[in-house]
């Protein structure tokens, strides 16, 4: 990653991007969980029909996706207003791994100082799957089967991102301190 990207990668930035990424996440969560109410038990596209990120489901077909923008009948339109504060969350959590990776790779040597590109793979995944699903409730009932398949693998990728995210963040820390323990 570019050097001058670093200065910004201050443990308080770090904190403040943690904080705003789960303040959206509850407040996601929330929202979710109240629409999945709503429609009767059919959860946002986003979480795979789950109510919440609690009970998202790890995978998705194009199938699943017609089968629940189906179901919501009227709150249809309400899954589209809550993707504007579905584009917000990418912003957080981008953020937090984003900083947190520049922090924890600054004095990286070789191919561990584009970790923090991960975050990016997230960010864009997520919001690649976001316009899909905008695009497939804007356009139903006719059913547009290559942007449904895009939201399958962006759903996917977007998991994966976090996971990965979340494990070079976690291995990088524990490597840090291992290192300053040792010295």
């Amino acid at each position: 990653m570019p050097k001058f990207l670093h200065k910004f990668a201050q443990p308080r930035l770090i904190w403040l991007a943690f904080g705003v990424a789960m303040t959206q996440l509850v407040i996601s969560n929330l929202l979710a969980t109240r629409f999945h109410s709503w429609t009767g038990g059919f959860g946002l596209l986003d979480l795979g029909g789950g109510a919440n990120a609690f009970s998202a489901k790890p995978s998705v077909t194009p199938e699943l996706a017609y089968t629940l923008i189906s179901n919501y009948g009227e709150h249809r339109s309400s899954h589209l207003w809550l993707i504007v504060p579905d584009m917000l969350l990418p912003i957080g959590i981008w953020l937090f791994f984003g900083l947190a990776l520049l922090r924890l790779t600054r004095d990286a040597q070789a191919w561990q100082r584009w970790l923090p590109a991960l975050a990016s793979l997230y960010f864009f995944a997520d919001y690649a799957e976001n316009s899909s699903e905008a695009l497939m409730l804007l356009q139903y009932p006719n059913q547009l089967p290559t942007v449904a398949m895009l939201w399958t693998w962006c759903f996917t990728l977007k998991n994966l991102a976090v996971g990965l995210n979340i494990g070079a963040v976690l291995l990088l820390f524990l490597w840090r301190w291992r290192q300053a323990k040792s010295s």
